[in-house]
């Protein structure tokens, strides 16, 4: 039996996060899950899987980590702008290096976090990435 969202719940923007490192695939659920504006739709372990997800779920956001096994985001990012060009793509990643921050952007990211910033910061840039391009 397939369960439809209710309507309410498929107007909320929805978030696919993907990040090789099963606990912070929890974590950044458990800090989207905090926005009322905000829902998880799915997840992705690797760059191959988030493209799938991303054409599957269409995402408004998708949150990727650059370094993920069998396909990095960074490799991935191309093929999720033509898999779901109007998501805004948010990368979450570790490197504090601010030319892969230009990169990323370059490569049509909508934003770039370092890991390790706070939950309302992580919120607050899906966001106002989904406010200036609303889809």
């Amino acid at each position: 039996m397939m369960v439809r969202p209710s309507p309410e719940a498929a107007s909320v923007p929805g978030v696919l996060i993907c990040d090789d490192d099963d606990a912070m695939r929890m974590l950044l659920s458990e800090v989207v899950g905090t926005s009322p504006r905000l829902r998880v739709v799915g997840e992705a372990a690797d760059g191959n899987e988030a493209v799938v997800e991303a054409v599957r779920l269409r995402p408004s956001v998708i949150l990727l980590d650059l370094a993920m096994p069998n396909r990095s985001g960074f490799e991935a990012l191309p093929d999720l702008r033509r898999a779901a060009p109007e998501a805004q793509i948010i990368v979450l990643s570790g490197f504090a290096d601010s030319s892969v921050a230009e990169q990323v952007i370059a490569r049509g990211a909508a934003g770039y976090l370092e890991k390790g910033v706070p939950p309302d910061t992580i919120v607050g840039t899906i966001e106002q990435a989904l406010a200036n391009n609303p889809g």
